[in-house]
């Protein structure tokens, strides 16, 4: 009875709602998001399945060369036995017995009593049995094929080609995690940013109300306040609503269950800290260490393997062929009687095939695939040029952001200074509510554009590293 408790304990641990239902937590820095999703990522996940398909390939062609062997049986009825119309005399004796007989008839003179032969007679005959089986094995083996080789060695470059385009997947889910994990935390700095201001004119509202009630000011400056209320509460609404959307996209990116609770390790002063965009303008462009031209030259060698491989189809073709079968031929289907017959059928050969004459056809063929080739080269030189532009672009995208950074941060540094002179001004009664409302909208202003102009520095550094294909 002990069993049946036990399998029930287990079943019931299974199926306890808490623990199957329970949302896996993980925090993560930039790094650690970027290698889950270098293993996880939809994107990732397909390129590491064309890079195995690509490898059976190999052997799939690879085990075409070598001994094939084929157990084969076939079994057939004839309904009628066809008949073979032959001469009427295909059969008949030796002229020499003839001769023989003749000279015996005339000796004794008894006649042979034989119907005169006619020339023009025929005779129908029937060969075989109704119930015919053959079982028995065959093999081949492949001698020479040009083809073959070529071919073998194009999908081992195809294979090896997977290898870069996982490369350069890796690249594009790095920069693409770069950049959600970025959104993630510019979405929680602003709402941080909101909430902040949220917080101050709530309070400068509380001190509006209490001087109105003394009569110091007026109902307008409390009726400006409240509106200032109305309108961050909303833009702090609705950058909380943005902060989960952000989060969603940055699981997605790293294929991470959707009910996964994320929490970022990093900040963006920690990234900003950890990253160094003078090393990155100082790296030299290589082009022919990104894995997109490493993968566009293989796809050129390929092209050339194909003109070969058409040329190669203009060579003789060798293979050898052996047969091993047993025959039997019933009157009725009795072939799993033991002691019915199989004759036996051995043999083998060698086939040899080779285009003699094609009407040029295979020239035109050779010549197509050579317009391939040169479609190839000419897609590489395209692709070099275009990874110098984006090397250059990202450059030049980088130093600029490095500047508005600067430019940004100094800017936030004065919007600062300003708000905190005008709300001590507006405290003492200096100021109008309107020239406080007026610094402190330029406050939110240069916070946001501080904000916009780190993630955008960020984003820059993130594209540059993939010009380079320089990610850690």
């Amino acid at each position: 009875m002990r069993y049946p408790i036990l399998f029930a304990l287990l079943l019931g641990i299974g199926l306890d709602p808490a623990s199957a239902q329970a949302p896996q937590s993980l925090e993560v820095t930039l790094v650690e998001a970027q290698e889950i999703a270098l293993k996880q990522a939809f994107s990732m996940q397909y390129a590491r399945l064309d890079k195995a398909q690509a490898e059976r390939d190999v052997k799939e062609l690879l085990a075409s060369g070598l001994p094939q062997i084929n157990l084969v049986a076939d079994y057939s009825q004839y309904i009628d036995i066809p008949t073979q119309v032959v001469p009427a005399d295909a059969f008949g004796l030796p002229s020499y017995f003839n001769e023989f007989l003749s000279g015996v008839a005339e000796e004794t003179g008894v006649a042979l009593n034989a119907p005169p032969s006619d020339p023009n007679a025929l005779s129908e005959l029937q060969f075989g049995q109704n119930h015919t089986a053959n079982v028995g094995v065959q093999a081949t083996q492949l001698l020479f094929s040009g083809s073959y080789f070529v071919g073998l060695r194009a999908a081992q470059l195809y294979a090896e080609s997977k290898e870069q385009s996982i490369q350069r997947t890796a690249d594009e889910v790095r920069q693409q995690v770069a950049q959600a994990y970025h959104v993630v935390l510019g979405a929680a700095q602003g709402v941080m940013i909101l909430e902040q201001a949220l917080q101050l004119v709530k309070t400068s509202l509380q001190e509006t109300q209490q001087l109105h009630a003394e009569g110091f000011v007026n109902q307008i400056a409390v009726d400006q306040l409240e509106l200032a209320v109305q309108e961050l509460e909303l833009e702090w609404s609705s950058a909380k609503l943005q902060v989960p959307l952000t989060q969603a996209i940055l699981r997605f990116q790293m294929g991470v269950d959707p009910n996964t609770e994320l929490t970022l390790k990093d900040s963006l002063e920690d990234l900003l800290s950890q990253e160094n965009g003078l090393a990155l303008l100082s790296q030299p462009f290589n082009a022919h260490a990104l894995p997109g031209i490493q993968l566009q030259e293989s796809y050129v060698e390929l092209a050339g393997l194909d003109v070969r491989n058409q040329q190669a189809k203009g060579l003789p073709q060798i293979a050898a062929f052996y047969t091993n079968q047993g025959n039997a031929q019933r009157d009725a289907f009795n072939f799993f009687d033991a002691d019915g017959n199989w004759y036996p059928v051995q043999l083998w050969g060698v086939n040899f095939s080779m285009p003699l004459w094609t009407s040029f056809g295979g020239k035109q063929q050779v010549e197509k695939k050579r317009i391939q080739e040169d479609r190839a080269i000419i897609g590489l030189e395209r692709m070099r040029q275009s990874a110098q532009m984006e090397f250059d672009k990202a450059r030049l995208t980088l130093e600029l952001t490095m500047a508005a950074y600067q430019n940004r941060t100094r800017a936030e540094t004065i919007a600062q200074r300003i708000f905190d002179q005008t709300y001590a001004a507006y405290q003492e009664g200096l100021v109008s509510s309107f020239e406080w409302t007026q610094a402190r909208n330029q406050l939110l202003e240069a916070q946001g554009n501080s904000l916009s102009a780190v993630l955008d520095w960020l984003n820059a550094q993130t594209e540059l590293k993939r010009a380079l294909s320089e990610f850690e």
